[in-house]
């Protein structure tokens, strides 16, 4: 997910951090879902939200488009 500093008067007073859609890819049979994270790219996640700790085929990134959104 993205995120981005909240600033008072130049100094950092937070982090603001936004969801995304998901994007969904099929493969052999099996969901996959991936979210877009500013520093890491396509980040692959479970269908509750948090980061996958199983495998992902490289086939199934090599589906996904080059940015987040496009």
């Amino acid at each position: 997910m993205p995120c981005v500093p909240l600033l008072d008067r130049g100094r950092r007073v937070g982090i603001l951090c936004m969801g995304n859609e998901p994007v969904e890819i099929t493969h052999q049979g099996k969901r996959y879902l991936f979210e877009w994270t500013g520093a890491s790219g396509w980040v692959a996640v479970n269908q509750d939200g948090t980061e996958r700790l199983s495998p992902v085929p490289s086939a199934v990134y090599r589906q996904l488009p080059e940015k987040g959104g496009e």
